[in-house]
């Protein structure tokens, strides 16, 4: 098994992965629901996990509002690419005898009724498996403030996915937390338009009798209609993702779904943007709007602060009636919204 652990790394690394780890059943002991690898393999044993960068010179033109769409086609490539690593290595391994399944980087959720996650506050989408928690505990990265997992030379600019094996391979140590780069700027809920993370409470998960302590989230209902692109200008009213949507984002917890449909169907009477992606929610294409807490944080200090000041300097996103998005200066963006026609208003505020 130690030859056959290392040379599943290996493999997923040839493949275009930045790094990979190896978590087993014994290491994800006491997790939440979400760490249960026997949910999605009866017999599991272990899982290996990896990360696949993003790469970083689509993030500047990103956050500052002038390239939306390299950044989406870099995502979308990056997410298609780790889930298909998954894929072949859960081949190669069943075809050594030991039945695997691959785990999708994202989009592949349990039913609602599958189990209660006492460190989630909803549990509208919820994961098979959360990759960060098969990650940080072998290995891969640490976790952040935020709760993404941060690699040692890429940040958070990482996308996770895993291959769940019933080999029993050995797994891999979780990264020294003294040399976890976050020191807890804040910059990540700084950038974070929805409010999701709390900025004082936290979440302790223990994995095989370690802690991993992240931001509590306050509700994944708050995270949704800014990811999904339906809203996304900031409280000061001085930026915005790249969602020309400015609804608010309750602050009730009663009031987050209605609220939440009643954006997704004014985003669907939008002219169409270019772009955009199929989810299993809705028949509406996507587009990637947001992932600022993600994208801003990286291990240089300098460059994080520099992304922040880039996001935050980026304007306000409007869109025309061709589909265009457009950042402007918020008194021109005030300006191009109270320019609309009555009917057309009510799409974006």
């Amino acid at each position: 098994m130690e030859r056959l652990s290392r040379i599943v790394r290996e493999f997923v690394e040839i493949e275009g992965a930045a790094c990979a780890g190896i978590a087993s059943v014994e290491t994800l002991a006491g997790g939440p629901p979400s760490a249960d690898l026997t949910y999605v393999l009866p017999g599991a044993r272990a899982a290996v996990s990896f990360a696949v960068a993003i790469d970083r010179r689509r993030i500047p033109p990103y956050l500052a509002k002038q390239d939306r769409l390299a950044f989406e086609r870099e995502y979308v490539k990056v997410n298609v690419l780790a889930s298909g690593i998954a894929l072949h290595l859960a081949a190669f391994l069943s075809q050594k005898g030991f039945p695997s399944v691959p785990v999708a980087a994202n989009n592949v959720f349990r039913p609602p009724a599958s189990g209660s996650d006492p460190h989630r506050t909803d549990e509208l989408y919820y994961p098979d498996l959360a990759h960060r928690y098969l990650a940080v505990r072998s290995g891969v990265g640490h976790l952040g403030l935020s709760g993404n997992l941060i690699h040692p030379e890429h940040g958070a600019a990482v996308i996770l996915a895993a291959t769940v094996t019933t080999a029993p391979l050995v797994p891999t140590p979780p990264l020294p937390e003294a040399d976890n780069y976050c020191d807890a700027c804040r910059l990540c809920m700084a950038s974070c338009v929805a409010g999701f993370m709390d900025p004082r409470e936290a979440t302790v998960v223990s994995l095989g009798g370690r802690p991993f302590t992240y931001s509590r989230r306050r509700r994944y209902g708050r995270c949704d209609p800014v990811c999904s692109g339906f809203t996304g200008l900031h409280a000061s009213g001085k930026w915005s993702t790249w969602s020309p949507g400015r609804f608010p984002v309750p602050e009730r917890a009663d009031e987050l779904q209605p609220a939440f449909e009643r954006m997704r169907e004014a985003h669907g009477r939008r002219p169409s943007a270019p772009g955009g992606r199929r989810f299993f929610f809705t028949d509406q294409k996507l587009r990637v709007s947001c992932a600022n807490c993600q994208l801003v944080c990286c291990p240089d200090r300098k460059e994080r602060l520099a992304r922040y000041r880039m996001l935050t300097r980026s304007g306000v996103v409007v869109q025309h009636p061709d589909g265009r998005l457009e950042a402007l200066a918020p008194d021109a963006a005030r300006a191009h919204l109270e320019t609309l026609p009555k009917d057309l208003r009510p799409l974006y505020e």
